[in-house]
């Protein structure tokens, strides 16, 4: 109760300065979201205990401008964890955006600054950190059944208590996709980012010769495919690939490796689902994902006073069901998912299954 008695003040604070703020030509909205569920094992490790969690989420944004608009922005978050499972989080970024509307056949841009902070409780409260990102994008119609977007981000993440975790992380993302005449969507995209360990503790740390970096490609495929006016499919084909190796710590009978940083795993994922408009108005979801992670020359503490090597592969199958009570534009939407993991992996700590379940509302105005 104490962390809600925190995170409501702060919430209705800012939505207070927000309105205050705002011009009589501005346009005003947001979302306001509350959702609870269970989690089997919040970071993917065997031995955790299952945890039930509630998260509340608010996101703000005035829109000035005509010609030439800018957007200001704001997001909030606040989760709680079971008291046993010290993972409680909140988060807050504000941020500002430039943006050229153009008709459909011109070239759109847009720029953005946002700055932020994650703040969190007990255990990992020496996770808590700050950061600045930014990014450039375009989007553009080349022909009108092809979009083609992109942008490139700029994230600079700082962490207090543990200096050599704090990072540059640049990133390109291109993205094309071509609509088609049956109801059909073809996508692919393309990503490629890395990290820059840039604090002069880091090379100590992580034992390097120079700055720790580590790299990373990812090619993804997607299709959509209308199958009449209540029914669609949707499936996915991802490939990351590291191009350099993530730098981790091994001294006797310490590991300090990574658990859940995208840049740490490599291999191919795949996702299919089929999407179904049910007679109460309600888009029921239901799929299948699988995904094999490899971690490289990573070496993770096997228990037995040692260190291995680690291989996961994780099948998902996941059901949603979502319904929008008013049924143009803004308004509540009610959503509840319920998804079994089976994680298989040659290091007994990383296998488990289990179920994950969340019911939440989300309020648009």
């Amino acid at each position: 109760m104490s962390r809600i008695r925190t995170v409501l003040p702060s919430i209705i604070l800012v939505a207070a300065a927000f309105l205050g703020a705002a011009p009589a030509s501005a346009d005003f909205s947001g979302r306001f979201s509350m959702e609870g569920g269970y989690l089997q094992h919040p970071l993917g490790i065997a031995v955790e205990p299952y945890s039930p969690y509630a998260r509340s989420e608010l996101a703000l944004q005035l829109m000035l401008g005509k010609a030439t608009r800018w957007r200001l922005t704001y997001e909030g978050s606040a989760t709680l964890f079971d008291p046993d499972v010290p993972l409680d989080d909140m988060r807050h970024l504000v941020g500002i955006e430039w943006i050229r509307p153009r008709s459909r056949e011109a070239w759109t841009f847009s720029a953005g600054v946002q700055g932020g902070l994650r703040r969190q409780t007990e255990y990992y409260r020496v996770y808590d950190h700050d950061e600045a990102y930014g990014y450039l994008a375009f989007k553009h119609y080349p022909h009108p059944r092809l979009m083609l977007r992109g942008w490139a981000g700029l994230r600079l993440r700082s962490y207090r208590d543990l200096p050599e975790e704090s990072y540059l992380e640049p990133h390109l993302v291109f993205e094309a996709k071509r609509f088609g005449g049956s109801r059909t969507t073809v996508g692919a995209t393309v990503r490629l980012g890395g990290k820059w360990f840039h604090d002069p503790v880091a090379p100590n740390v992580w034992d390097t010769e120079g700055t720790p970096v580590t790299s990373q490609l990812t090619l993804g495929a997607n299709v959509a495919q209308g199958l009449s006016d209540r029914v669609g499919a949707r499936a996915s084909l991802h490939l990351r690939m590291g191009l350099q190796d993530f730098p981790y710590y091994v001294a006797e009978n310490l590991y300090d490796s990574p658990l859940l940083d995208r840049y740490a795993r490599s291999g191919p994922s795949a996702l299919a689902a089929i999407k179904w408009l049910t007679p109460l108005q309600a888009w029921f979801e239901v799929g299948g994902a699988w995904t094999d992670d490899d971690y490289g020359s990573i070496l993770f503490a096997d228990g037995f006073g040692g260190g291995s090597t680690r291989r996961d592969t994780i099948f998902d199958m996941f059901a949603s069901l979502e319904r929008r009570l008013l049924s143009h534009g803004k308004g509540t939407i009610l959503r509840a998912t319920v998804t079994w993991r089976d994680q298989a992996s040659n290091m007994r700590s990383y296998t488990w299954s289990g179920p994950t379940a969340s019911a939440g509302v989300e309020w648009r105005f």
